[in-house]
C-alpha cells in the first residue's frame, strides 16, 4: 500500500518476531549477554522477563539463530499445558518416539536416554518455554525434576523460561523456592527510552530498504509518549502513522499523523481513554476558572503600571498533553519554516558551545526571539556540534515556535582552584582547533592550524577515527585520551584528559599540565567529549556468533592474550575463521573481565581493548589495563 511511496521493500513495522528487525538496545544487549552466559556456564535455569511487547520472543528467535549446529533445541510456545503434555511436547520437539499411553515415568526415562546419548556425542540440549507465566505449579515442579537429569559433572538439559513479570512473582512462592534457587541467570527486559526511539525507528526503516528518516522529531516524541516505549505498540502505531501520511501524500510522518493513527489503533483515545464523570469535568472547569482569575489578579495587581514584555510560558509535559491540538498546530507551523529542518529546534541565546538539552517545552512567539538565534539539531553530538556554534537568522513572519529550554544546568565547583585558574589563564588556547591539534599529536597526526573541513574528516586520511563520549563510564571503557568540554564561570573550555588514576586525573589545559581530582573534573564536565582511535585490520565492523571473517584468527590471538593477563583459560583453536560458540564465550569472558559492555560480540569497545593488546606502543591510553 505505502511501500512504493516511501521506497520500502517490505513493511518495516510488522509485529512478527523477525530477528532481522531486532534492534539491540542496551537492555537487549544485556539480556542477550545473560542468555549467552547462562548457556555457556552449563547451569540449570535462565529466566527472562519483560512487559508484553518488549521483544522477548524476538530476542529468543535471535538466540536460536546464533546457536551452533551441535545444540539441540526444544521450543514450547504454548505454556498452558499439564505435566503429561509438557513431557510429550518436549519429546515431540526432540523427535523422541513414544506411545500416547506412556506414563510420565516412561516419558522421562526415554528423555533421559536421549539426553545421555546426546551428551556422549557432545551435543547440548536446550529447552525454551515462552509465556512461562502461564505454567501451573505442578508443571513447574515437573520442570524442576527435569534438572535432575545429569551426569556427575554436568546437567543434561538447559532450561530457559521466558515470560511476563508475573513469572517472577510465581517463582517467588515459598513452595517453589527449590526451583528459584536453581536460576543461574535472570534479566528483566524494559521498554525503550525516549533517546532510543529515533534509532529504533530508523533501524527498522533501513532494514526495510529506506535510506532516509521518515518521522519528524515531534512525531517520534508523540510515538514514545503514546506507546510508553513498548516496541510492539511502537510498531503498530508507526505502521498506521505511515499509512496516514501516505493518505495525505506527505513526504514525512509528522506529529499530527501519529496522533490521527493513535485514534485508530488505541481504544477510545490516544492511549486508553478513561471515562471522566461529568461532575469531575465541571469541577476541573470551575477550578481552572478560579486559577485563571487568581493569575489575572496577580498579573495586574502586583505591578499595574509597569510595561511587561510578552511572557515566555513554561508548559509541563502534563499540560502539553491537555492541549495537544493547539500544540500540534504550533508544531505544524514550525515544520513549515524553511530555516528549520525537520529535526531542528529553535534555541534562544545559547552560550558558545552550549547544546540544547531535553527538558521543559516552551512556547515562544517568533517576535520574542532575538536576531541571531541558532538552529540546533537534537541529535547525538558530533564534532561540529560539540565545538562550534553556527548562527542562523530567523527571517519568517511572527508565528508560534516550539523550543526545548529546561532550567540551565548548575555546575558546582571551586572556580578558583588550580584548574579554574589554568582555564582562565589559557582561555585563548582552549578552542576547538587547538584541542584537536593537541589530541592529534598524541596519535602522531599533525593537523593544520586552519581547519576548513571537520577535523574528524581530516583525521580519516591518517587512519584515525573519532568517537563521541557522553558519560564518565564510557570514557573509562574506551580508555583513550579525550577532549572534554569543561565549564568555568559559564564559559566553555576544551581540555585534553590524558591520564586517569584512582582519584585524580591529568589534563592538558592549553600548554600546561594540571593535576585535578576526579570529582572536580566530573563536576565541571558538560558530558560532551570526543576521543580518537586507530582501527586496525581486525577492527572493521561488528562480528558475532555465526559470522565468518579472515580477521578472526588475529582476534582469537588478542582475546587469548587478554584472558592470559587475567589468568583465565583461553581458546584452543587460534586459526579458525568462524565465530563459533567457544569464541563467543571467550569474548563474553574478556568483556566481563575488563569491565566492558558484555554482549559476546566484537564491537567498538572490544576493538579498542584489542588494539591496546596488539599495538601497545602505538596506542595512547588513559590507564594501563593491560600489562
Amino acid at each position: 500500500m505505502y511501500l512504493e511511496y516511501f521506497g520500502l521493500t517490505e513493511r518495516p513495522f510488522s509485529i512478527a518476531p523477525d530477528p532481522h528487525y531486532l534492534y539491540m538496545s542496551e537492555r537487549h544487549k544485556e539480556a542477550m549477554a545473560h542468555l549467552t552466559y547462562g548457556l555457556s556456564q552449563g547451569g540449570c535455569f535462565i529466566v527472562l522477563t519483560g512487559e508484553v511487547g518488549t521483544g522477548k520472543t524476538t530476542l529468543c528467535r535471535n538466540l536460536l539463530g546464533d546457536l551452533p549446529d551441535d545444540v539441540e533445541v526444544a521450543l514450547i510456545l504454548n505454556a498452558n499445558i499439564n505435566e503429561q503434555e509438557l513431557l510429550q511436547t518436549v519429546c515431540d520437539e526432540l523427535k523422541i518416539a513414544y506411545q500416547t499411553s506412556d506414563s510420565q515415568k516412561q516419558l522421562l526415562d526415554k528423555l533421559n536416554s536421549h539426553l545421555l546419548a546426546g551428551f556422549a556425542e557432545n551435543r547440548q540440549t536446550v529447552l525454551i518455554i515462552d509465556e512461562a507465566q502461564l505454567l501451573g505449579r505442578d508443571v513447574l515442579e515437573q520442570i524442576r525434576l527435569l534438572t535432575n537429569l545429569e551426569t556427575t559433572k554436568s546437567k543434561l538439559l538447559q532450561i530457559i523460561l521466558i515470560g511476563q513479570p508475573e513469572l517472577n512473582d510465581l517463582l517467588s512462592r515459598n513452595d517453589l523456592r527449590q526451583l528459584a534457587q536453581r536460576v543461574t541467570a535472570r534479566y528483566h527486559l524494559g521498554a525503550l527510552q525516549r533517546s532510543e526511539i529515533e534509532s529504533y525507528v530508523n533501524f527498522r526503516l533501513s532494514v526495510a530498504g529506506c535510506r532516509k528518516p521518515l518521522f519528524t522529531r515531534q512525531a517520534l516524541s508523540q510515538l514514545h509518549r503514546l506507546t510508553d516505549g513498548i516496541p510492539r505498540r511502537i510498531n503498530v502505531l508507526a505502521d498506521h502513522a505511515l499509512l496516514a501520511a501516505y493518505s495525505k501524500t506527505d513526504a514525512v510522518v509528522d506529529a499530527k499523523s501519529v496522533k490521527t493513527a493513535s485514534k485508530e489503533v488505541f481504544i477510545h483515545s490516544s492511549k486508553s481513554a478513561k471515562v471522566i464523570p461529568a461532575s469531575v469535568k465541571w469541577g476541573f472547569a470551575i477550578l481552572s476558572l478560579v486559577l485563571v482569575n487568581v493569575a489575572l489578579w496577580w498579573w495586574f495587581a502586583a505591578e499595574p503600571y509597569q510595561s511587561k514584555p510578552a511572557p515566555i510560558v513554561n508548559v509541563s509535559p502534563s499540560a502539553v498533553d491537555q492541549s495537544e491540538s493547539d500544540l500540534d498546530s504550533a508544531i505544524d507551523k514550525v515544520e513549515n519554516i524553511a530555516a528549520i529542518n525537520q529535526f531542528g529546534q529553535v534555541v534562544d541565546k545559547l552560550a558558545p558551545g552550549e547544546a540544547a538539552p531535553n527538558g521543559v517545552t516552551t512556547i515562544i512567539r517568533s517576535d520574542d526571539i532575538a536576531p541571531g538565534s541558532v538552529v540546533i539539531a537534537d541529535q547525538p553530538l558530533d564534532e561540529s556540534e560539540l565545538f562550534t556554534q553556527q548562527a542562523t537568522s530567523i527571517t519568517t513572519q511572527p508565528q508560534a515556535l516550539i523550543t526545548t529550554q529546561p532550567p540551565k544546568r548548575v555546575f558546582s565547583y571551586d572556580s578558583g582552584s588550580e584548574l579554574g585558574q589554568a582555564l582562565d589563564a589559557s582561555a585563548d588556547l582552549t578552542g576547538r582547533i587547538a584541542a584537536f591539534r593537541a589530541l592529534g599529536a598524541a596519535w602522531d597526526v599533525d593537523l593544520p592550524s586552519q581547519l576548513i573541513q571537520p577535523a574528524c574528516d581530516v583525521l580519516k586520511d591518517s587512519g584515525v577515527a573519532c568517537l563521541s563520549i557522553t558519560s564518565w563510564s564510557q570514557l573509562q571503557r574506551y580508555n583513550r585520551p579525550a577532549i572534554l568540554v569543561l565549564d568555568q564561570n559559564d564559559s566553555l573550555h576544551r581540555v585534553i584528559v590524558f591520564k586517569i588514576e584512582r582519584d585524580s586525573a591529568q589534563v592538558l589545559v592549553g600548554q600546561n599540565v594540571v593535576d585535578v581530582s576526579i570529582n572536580e573534573l566530573r563536576s565541571r564536565w558538560t558530558n560532551n567529549g570526543i576521543t580518537f582511535w586507530r582501527p586496525t585490520i581486525d577492527g572493521r565492523g561488528v562480528l558475532q556468533q555465526g559470522d565468518t571473517s579472515n580477521n578472526l584468527p588475529a582476534i582469537r590471538v588478542a582475546i587469548n592474550r587478554a584472558l592470559s593477563e587475567r589468568n583465565m583459560p583461553g581458546l584452543d583453536d587460534l586459526t579458525s575463521t568462524d565465530f563459533d560458540l567457544s569464541l563467543a564465550q571467550a569474548v563474553f569472558a574478556t568483556q566481563t573481565a575488563y569491565s566492558l559492555l558484555a554482549d559476546s560480540k566484537v564491537g567498538s569497545e572490544t576493538y579498542l581493548l584489542l588494539n591496546e593488546i596488539l599495538l601497545p606502543e602505538q596506542t595512547p591510553v588513559l590507564r594501563q589495563r593491560v600489562q
